[in-house]
């Protein structure tokens, strides 16, 4: 194993009950000796190619701040020596950034990324939460060690505030905005004009603050490092994730999407097990689970009844195969909303 990711689910549970979201919300928190067979487990494995991510995610992971300073404070004992070298990353709604919490990230030199939807926060994620998360955006942007960035994500009825929901954050001088759309809800002919609609002037807007700034905030318009290819799923392959029961999956996402579906006919074909029973056994069991990790790739995927790889945008495109599933029940196919979704942003960009 190579491993370049390795994410923390530290809790199932979240103060925010975004209207897009997924999950199921549990009281679960993960244990500090989870925590600590995992660290002990996989730190031989980090890359030593590039940089491990070591990620936290929830929930809301603020809810279990200690379990993140415990993660922190344990690979940094084991990588006292620097051999391997290591980013901290968080995603959070914000609401639970104490000063406690900016300063610990900031000496740690965390990324964070935060859940804000903009104009669109008070319909998407929570209710009268507009003001106070552009005020945490502000207090973020005090601390020079934390990388920051935004995720936007909106749906078919907050579309019509896309463009003006990212206008506003990069107005109230936010930091870099990816955004993505919600694909479990179904969009109709006239959501995706309003989309177009909207995406132009988004476009033409970007392409006027490049012209000023010499910056491109919107990350989704920026052309990418490498030459367009297949899409593969990393997940499984370098990418871990130990969820807050103790048990090991690919991905974080994997664990949204089954820990509701157990009687899944996908679900062993994907689970790598109980972390303490994976890591005294892994030499059997990872080979033959990540085997069909690997197939996840984009021309191995279905959209609208087609087969992927007989379409002309196959390597402009990359779907995660988890975030298809939520809306077609089986990894690798495509609901007809995404792949319309797509081919938008790849025609107005």
């Amino acid at each position: 194993m190579d491993i370049s990711n390795l994410t923390f689910i530290v809790t199932d549970d979240c103060n925010f009950d975004c209207s897009y979201c997924p999950q199921k919300k549990e009281k679960k928190t993960i244990t500090n000796e989870t925590i600590r067979t995992a660290v002990e487990f996989f730190y031989p494995f980090f890359t030593r190619e590039g940089t491990t991510q070591v990620g936290f995610y929830g929930g809301e992971p603020l809810l279990a701040f200690d379990k993140i300073q415990y993660a922190a404070a344990l690979l940094h004992e084991k990588n006292k020596t620097g051999a391997k070298k290591i980013q901290f990353r968080i995603t959070t709604n914000g609401s639970l950034l104490t000063d406690q919490a900016l300063e610990f990230f900031d000496k740690n030199r965390f990324a964070l990324l935060l859940s804000f939807d903009g104009l669109a926060q008070d319909k998407g994620r929570k209710k009268n939460s507009l003001e106070s998360t552009l005020q945490v955006m502000k207090r973020i942007q005090a601390y020079p060690g934390i990388s920051f960035e935004i995720n936007s994500v909106f749906s078919p009825w907050t579309i019509g505030t896309f463009y003006e929901s990212i206008r506003f954050i990069i107005e109230q001088k936010g930091p870099d905005i990816t955004f993505n759309f919600n694909t479990l809800d179904e969009w109709s002919p006239s959501d995706f004009e309003m989309l177009r609609k909207e995406m132009d002037r988004l476009r033409e807007y970007t392409a006027a603050h490049y012209k000023k700034t010499g910056h491109i905030p919107v990350k989704n318009f920026r052309s990418p490092v490498s030459k367009p290819d297949v899409f593969r799923c990393s997940a499984g392959i370098n990418h871990m994730a130990v969820t807050p029961g103790g048990e090991l999956w690919g991905c974080f996402l994997f664990h949204d999407f089954f820990k509701t579906r157990k009687d899944h006919p996908q679900y062993h074909d994907y689970f790598f097990g109980e972390l303490a029973h994976f890591t005294s056994s892994y030499e059997s069991l990872y080979p033959t689970i990540v085997k069909n990790y690997r197939e996840l790739r984009q021309d191995f995927f279905q959209a609208q009844g087609k087969d992927c790889f007989l379409c002309t945008d196959l390597k402009e495109c990359a779907v995660c195969p988890i975030i298809a599933a939520y809306s077609t029940g089986s990894l690798g196919k495509i609901p007809c909303s995404k792949c319309e979704l797509g081919k938008i942003a790849r025609t107005l960009l």
